[in-house]
């Protein structure tokens, strides 16, 4: 029997890096029967599967993503992807979203700690990089009237299709629900902004136009969604896993507080270290031969981007985190035409967040009387992160 169809869903949201270290060393590229993937998992294979979109393309069949959005940013490939993010991208420039560190996530920040600071302890994700990410969020997009919980919930429902791998119905069924609630909440407002245009990239999605053409109605509502789950998700996830990583080592932790220019290298190596995204899905075009496996024309490729952060080929000792590593950029955010279009966003809220909690509270060390559970393999995250503080 191949190491492939050992390998449980359950084995994978549990820890997949154990399973991502066998694989790299033994089947590189393993078809793996409960998830119904390819995974790719060594450095080099999955740089070569994310920049070739013609061999390896994003417009999968099935998706997904497509399923649950609607066809998508992430879902397409050449003109049509193209098109959609010349017309999302303008409005992630510095140019335009520059002020947000200060103007808008350093406030946000700083209400959510006040809210704990005299309290002495405090989950960081449920109390600090959940609602700093979903605030931020709807600022950015333009849905300040939807309740932090309903867009939460959006997050988790949606997600939870995007995920859906082994086509479980029941899970389908919850993000379908989710995708058509967030579609009738955006009616109203798109017809709000037709005539009332603002600064939201809900509105520069809208109005913005490229060689005399706009996203229709239906690209609008499906790309929001991929904005929805990215924005909670991969930022929320980057803000705890980035923290977790700094005060599980306490020696790292006091250079960043005596060295504030630590910071973004310490953000990026807890991204490499823990990476909140752990795969781009792929299909392969035609026939081909990667690292030896001969793949079918049609054959769901799962590009481990986790698992290429980990790769002892490219990293020297991987599994260690290292503020002082320089080694070079990570795939958290992928690479290739995929490259995640919301990362300096991302990279803003966590940065200003670090910096917002070592001017606060620059004791705050982990609580070692509150285990920390982390979960998940397409989407990892801790649960709760306690930390307390003299």
């Amino acid at each position: 029997m191949s190491v492939g169809t050992e390998i449980t869903v359950e084995q994978l949201e549990a820890d997949p890096y154990p399973i991502y270290k066998q694989l790299r060393a033994e089947a590189p590229v393993c078809f793996v029967e409960s998830v119904g993937l390819w995974l790719v998992t060594r450095w080099d294979d999955v740089q070569y599967v994310d920049k070739a979109p013609e061999l390896f393309t994003g417009e999968t069949e099935p998706s997904t993503l497509n399923r649950t959005f609607g066809k998508n940013l992430l879902g397409s490939e050449g003109a049509y992807h193209d098109r959609i993010r010349s017309i999302i991208y303008p409005w992630f420039r510095v140019g335009a979203i520059g002020h947000f560190p200060d103007e808008v996530v350093a406030p946000i920040a700083n209400d959510l700690v006040d809210a704990f600071a005299d309290r002495g302890e405090a989950d960081l994700v449920s109390e600090f990089a959940e609602p700093l990410s979903a605030r931020v969020l709807k600022r950015a997009l333009g849905l300040g009237f939807v309740e932090e919980e309903t867009l939460r919930r959006w997050f988790v429902e949606l997600a939870t299709g995007a995920a859906n791998f082994e086509g479980d119905p029941e899970k389908q069924r919850i993000a379908d629900a989710a995708s058509q609630e967030v579609n009738e909440t955006l009616a109203p407002v798109l017809e709000r902004l037709e005539t009332e245009p603002n600064d939201t990239l809900l509105s520069s999605m809208l109005h913005t136009e490229v060689e005399g053409r706009k996203l229709t109605r239906e690209e609008i509502q499906s790309n929001l969604k991929v904005m929805i789950v990215g924005g909670l998700q991969a930022t929320t996830d980057l803000i705890a896993l980035s923290l977790w990583a700094i005060l599980s080592y306490p020696e790292q932790w006091e250079q960043v507080r005596a060295d504030p220019k630590l910071v973004d290298p310490a953000i990026e190596e807890a991204a490499r270290w823990h990476s909140p995204v752990g795969t781009l899905t792929r299909q392969t075009m035609r026939d081909t031969e990667l690292a030896g496996v001969k793949l079918e024309r049609g054959a769901l490729i799962a590009a481990v981007l986790a698992s290429a952060n980990h790769d002892e080929r490219n990293w020297s000792d991987p599994e260690r985190y290292d503020i002082h590593r320089r080694e070079g950029s990570h795939l958290a955010f992928a690479t290739g035409p995929h490259l995640c279009v919301g990362a300096r966003l991302g990279r803003y809220q966590a940065r200003t967040g670090w910096r917002v909690l070592i001017d606060r509270i620059p004791t705050l060390g982990l609580d070692p009387g509150r285990p920390i559970e982390i979960r998940g393999w397409e989407f990892r995250s801790p649960r709760q992160l306690w930390v307390r503080w003299s």
